[in-house]
């Protein structure tokens, strides 16, 4: 049996595993921002979103979860650019507390902090981008790093159970109504 000396409440084994997950999805977010040039000033947010999105301990639920918050806070970004352009004070404070009132009503409510920084991602744009394909392109690059960041946590937790099963505990499934860590 494989042991692990705890880190600050982690394996070492968890400790690695999350560094190397979160190198890994900049790496792709990096990798899409040298193949795309023309959209490149989306990949930070697509980057941000990818290491919210990445949990050290492979739980699917968290990590869904934060996928999910991620998508409230984009859509209600969208939809407050699209309600005034450019934000104002009042619509930022409206997007804040419509974003956590639906994060509660959605049972996402340890997900909410996410889900306000997907809100500002979006709504927040430079005097000269300021339209609504880039409160689009915003929204659709916060939702695919939320993707990518979800993939990479399939991935190690497949990978870790094959190569230490003696250490891995079953990932949490989606919807097991166990409590998530806030995205932080």
């Amino acid at each position: 049996m494989t042991t692990f000396k705890p880190i600050a409440r982690v394996s070492t084994l968890e400790f690695c595993e999350y560094i190397v997950k979160c190198l890994v999805g900049v790496t792709i977010g990096y990798l899409l921002y040298k193949a795309f040039p023309r959209y490149s000033s989306q990949f930070s947010w697509m980057l941000i979103s990818i290491l919210l999105s990445i949990t050290h301990d492979n739980s699917s639920k968290v990590a869904f979860d934060r996928m999910k918050g991620n998508i409230v806070g984009s859509i209600v970004g969208f939809l407050a650019f699209l309600l005034r352009n450019p934000a104002n004070l009042q619509t930022i404070g409206l997007g804040i507390v419509l974003t956590i009132t639906l994060c509660f009503l959605l049972g996402l409510i340890e997900v909410s902090r996410t889900a306000l920084v997907a809100f500002i991602i979006v709504v927040m744009n430079e005097e000269e981008r300021s339209s609504w394909d880039v409160a689009a392109y915003r929204m659709a690059s916060v939702i695919a790093g939320c993707l990518i960041g979800l993939v990479i946590n399939f991935v190690f937790r497949k990978i870790i159970s094959k190569l230490f099963p003696a250490v891995s505990p079953p990932a949490m499934q989606v919807g097991d109504g166990s409590k998530v860590d806030g995205g932080e």
